[in-house]
């Protein structure tokens, strides 16, 4: 009989996905321990996010989730259909299991109302028990590098401009301190663990390890559970090209992420070499001066060491549009759309005319060349 569920809520950006595909990877070790990572599927499509069971599952607007879009979720039958499913699903794997610990661990699940949590709840004690102890895990991080590894995200994983993304990610001053209301309001304020993501990575296990040692202290080391290196930082090069197409062609009106989009482009760009993606010049400060006070404010809270001030701006010296960058774009370039094609060109024409104090002149040169020479193939 399940007695612990543990409800892992992210937030984003703090090795959710680490520790999804661990868990994932390694659930027959641990239903041998008597705990329970359930799998899911949506048609043929393996789910170890439990984000995109739940988050649906108690979302009022399921037909809006960005994975249920891009799947073709969006009528009603389609939807019940789906969630007959993932209600099945689930109840098929805690029928024949014996273990006493149940593991959900889905970072849009942060994102659900007071009212659709409260349904969540009644729901997971339906189908284990009443009493069933449910423990609610935050991970928080150093809000400069968690705002630096979302804009990236952002931009590059899911369609949004890097104005709208900045925008978007410095309105929430509140978030951990909406997030501890939110959960305690519904689970209980005993029943909220919080940890540091620098923490979690830094165990020998990685982020599952130090998620395992929650539930038992013995737990990774009787899984040995598999490092894993998920979500790697794109490059600077790729956000900017990246970039300068969702901010050429952005969001409809309807909906205002494009994830179905960013795969293909993520794939042609995936290898092409530069300089690890850092914050514009000055963001890091007004992301501090924004963001730092509400984490800070949850560590003192849960009793965690504060967070100090860390500079993750570009540095001026970055070898950004090396040699070897401008050789794959100009082995790239004419695979794309004439239309992408004609807006990462504008963008290399911005850089090389556009940004005379942040790239030296030979680099500005080199930009122009790969400019007018892909130009002849455009027009």
């Amino acid at each position: 009989m399940i007695k612990n569920i543990f409800l892992h809520i992210g937030i984003h950006k703090t090795a959710s996905t680490t520790i999804q595909n661990t868990l994932y990877l390694e659930r027959s070790k641990l239903i041998e321990t008597g705990v329970l990572y359930p799998a899911f599927k949506a048609r043929n499509i393996d789910i170890s996010n439990h984000s995109i069971p739940f988050y649906s599952l108690f979302n009022k607007h399921p037909e809006k989730y960005h994975f249920n879009v891009s799947h073709g979720f969006t009528t009603g039958e389609a939807i019940l259909q789906l969630h007959d499913e993932y209600r099945q699903q689930l109840q098929e794997q805690l029928a024949g299991f014996k273990g006493e610990t149940l593991v959900i661990s889905g970072e849009d699940i942060s994102h659900l109302t007071t009212n659709e949590l409260e349904s969540l709840q009644l729901y997971l004690k339906d189908i284990t028990h009443p009493a069933v102890n449910i423990k609610v895990v935050l991970i928080c991080r150093h809000p400069v590098s968690r705002f630096r590894s979302a804009l990236q995200g952002s931009v590059c994983a899911f369609g949004l401009s890097l104005e709208k993304a900045t925008q978007y990610h410095l309105l929430r001053t509140y978030l951990y301190r909406n997030l501890a209301s939110t959960f305690s309001g519904v689970f209980g304020r005993e029943n909220i663990y919080v940890m540091k993501y620098e923490d979690a990575v830094s165990h020998p296990f990685g982020p599952a390890g130090t998620f395992l040692s929650l539930i038992d202290n013995d737990l990774p080391d009787k899984i040995k559970p598999a490092l894993l290196h998920d979500n790697p930082t794109r490059k600077y090069e790729t956000f900017v090209l990246l970039n300068a197409i969702n901010r050429t062609y952005p969001e409809t009106p309807d909906y205002d992420l494009h994830p179905e989009r960013m795969v293909g482009l993520n794939e042609l760009f995936r290898d092409i070499p530069g300089q690890k993606f850092m914050l514009p010049k000055g963001l890091s400060k007004k992301v501090w001066e924004v963001l730092a006070e509400d984490v800070n404010w949850l560590c003192r809270k849960f009793s965690l060491p504060e967070y100090q001030f860390l500079d993750e701006d570009l540095n001026a010296d970055a070898d950004i549009w090396n040699k070897q960058t401008l050789i794959y774009l100009r082995n790239m370039l004419p695979g794309l759309s004439p239309e992408y094609r004609k807006t990462i060109l504008h963008e290399l024409l911005h850089n090389s005319i556009g940004r005379q104090h942040q790239i030296p002149v030979r680099k500005r040169i080199n930009l122009m060349i790969l400019f007018l020479t892909q130009l002849k193939t455009t027009l």
